[in-house]
């Protein structure tokens, strides 16, 4: 069902991505959800995409949480979110303070921006030096060769780690004074998940992002610094 979709729909990849003090937050609801996209629409808007949400059930999905693909047709990035809960994030949203949900939700909409920021690089400006790491870059790339070192698995956790580097410059930008708390508990949650999600074990690269605490660009230049502290924090 999920190939169907996507193939109908003209979307060039899907990427699964999110897939604590006061009173603990519940597992995120549809209005959660919608809000904190809503919330982050700007910064869509300032990369020249339009952003459309969809209930990933009703759409014959069932990835966790979030995730996005890019319909390059229509210049839009399709976020999907799935309320149903998920063990591992299930644990995780109990130990969030009801306080630091929303800016939490909102940094993981902002991850899925990035990925169709990225498919945008990739697939229609072929910015393959910008998108793929040094050792799989080919003097004759192109959007063939491309996805075929993406549907390789290759660069999944490449892939993760721009959009988690991105959700964590978002919160260092707009909430200064938890952005650390936060960015150290998506970090620690990354790295408790592996055994479920390996290939989005980023912690490695976010760890050493933290410890430098580099600046975090202003609005759409944000996105062009996560692409260069993803290779410059990257682990050895």
């Amino acid at each position: 069902m999920t190939s169907k979709w996507l193939a109908a729909c003209g979307i060039v990849a899907l990427a699964v991505s999110w897939a604590c003090g006061a009173h603990a937050a519940d597992y995120p609801t549809e209005s959660q959800f919608r809000q904190a996209l809503h919330d982050v629409g700007d910064l869509v808007q300032a990369e020249g995409m339009e952003l459309k949400v969809l209930d990933a059930r009703k759409e014959g999905l069932d990835r966790p949480l979030l995730s996005a693909g890019l319909n390059i047709g229509a210049n839009t990035c399709i976020v999907f979110f799935n309320t149903v809960p998920e063990d591992g994030l299930t644990q995780f949203f109990a130990d969030i303070a009801e306080s630091d949900m929303a800016p939490l939700l909102r940094a993981m909409s902002v991850h899925e921006v990035a990925h169709c920021v990225e498919q945008r690089e990739a697939y229609v400006r072929m910015h393959f030096d910008k998108v793929l790491p040094d050792a799989y870059l080919q003097e004759d790339m192109t959007i063939q060769s491309y996805s075929s070192v993406v549907a390789s698995g290759a660069v999944e956790t490449w892939g993760e780690a721009l959009a988690d580097i991105s959700s964590l410059l978002y919160l260092k930008r707009t909430v200064p004074d938890q952005w650390l708390d936060l960015a150290r508990r998506v970090s620690t949650m990354r790295h408790e998940l592996a055994a479920k999600w390996p290939l989005h074990d980023t912690s490695a690269w976010l760890d050493r992002l933290i410890e430098a605490n580099p600046d975090s660009g202003d609005g759409a230049g944000m996105f062009d610094a996560a692409f260069q502290y993803r290779k410059q924090f990257r682990p050895d």
